[in-house]
């Protein structure tokens, strides 16, 4: 009774595992021999059904909940006609059920069967022949410490894969508050506005202009340029005036000149016309 509330009550999810087989020549649960050697060939017997069962095993859950369970024998050159039943509820009550041959390997003389049982916890009869005793024999089979993965064994199920979860949205980074500076103080921008640097281009053309002006007064007046005693600029049409008026009228120059060049003629005319000729 002690063993049978030991009984584990979960079983195995969706997936493919290792599972670790073992014989037993006594019901697990029951303690029951069903083998013809009875209670005194219990050590042989234990120690022979060790020998055919390889510890090696496979268990497969498919998305429904069924289960699966591949048994590897060996000594597979002596065993002839495997049978095997299933105790879903390991009372001692065996139902029968179909094995399918995966894989076989003379090598190793092994060879391994498929079957359905109702959960890993399942306990496997097996009866079969054993050419050198000459007799068959049966034994108890169950398997556990189940770990994910399937070894070398053939599987047969497809596993699903979880979904992965939606991403959740990304949270707004956070920012740093904004530090206002005083009422009296007033910040000064790195860069410069763009109405500052408009009225920085205009007057920087207004002083292009005006030094391109006064360039073009000096070139005039011979590039130099002349202030009086107060120190103000002299223009070049006051300049000229002053010579101009400091010089005297030009028209009283022109009647001057016009009357030596008169006097100068009429005393050529002279010379040559009446003295030479007289003389």
């Amino acid at each position: 009774m002690a063993s049978i509330t030991a009984i584990p009550a979960f079983a195995a999810s969706n997936g493919i595992y290792t599972a670790t087989a073992a014989s037993h020549y006594k019901h697990p649960t029951t303690g029951k021999i069903e083998d013809s050697g009875g209670e005194g060939s219990y050590v042989l017997g234990q120690s022979m059904t060790e020998s055919a069962l390889n510890k090696a095993a496979l268990v497969e859950v498919d998305s429904s909940g069924n289960t699966w369970v591949t048994i590897r024998l060996n000594l597979m050159d002596n065993i002839q006609s495997p049978q095997f039943q299933v105790d879903g509820s390991r009372n001692g009550n065996f139902s029968a059920v179909s094995a399918t041959v995966m894989q076989e390997d003379f090598t190793t003389n092994t060879t391994d069967f498929r079957m359905q049982v109702p959960s890993e916890n399942a306990v496997i009869r097996c009866n079969m022949y054993v050419v050198p005793m000459g007799r068959e024999v049966i034994f108890y089979i169950t398997v556990g410490n189940l770990q994910s993965g399937s070894g070398d064994f053939v599987t047969s199920i497809k596993v699903e894969q979880p979904k992965n979860p939606e991403p959740k949205p990304e949270q707004p980074a956070a920012t740093a508050p904004s530090v206002q500076a005083p009422a009296s103080q007033t910040p000064v921008s790195a860069a410069p506005s763009s109405e500052a640097s408009s009225s920085s281009e205009a007057a920087g053309s207004e002083a292009a202009s005006e030094a391109s002006s006064k360039e073009s007064s000096s070139s005039t007046a011979g590039g130099l340029e002349e202030f009086d005693e107060s120190g103000n600029e002299v223009s070049s049409a006051s300049t000229e005036t002053e010579i101009i008026s400091s010089s005297g009228d030009p028209v009283i120059w022109w009647v001057i000149g016009g009357i030596v060049v008169v006097a100068i003629a009429g005393g050529c005319v002279w010379y040559f016309g009446f003295f030479r000729k007289k003389k």
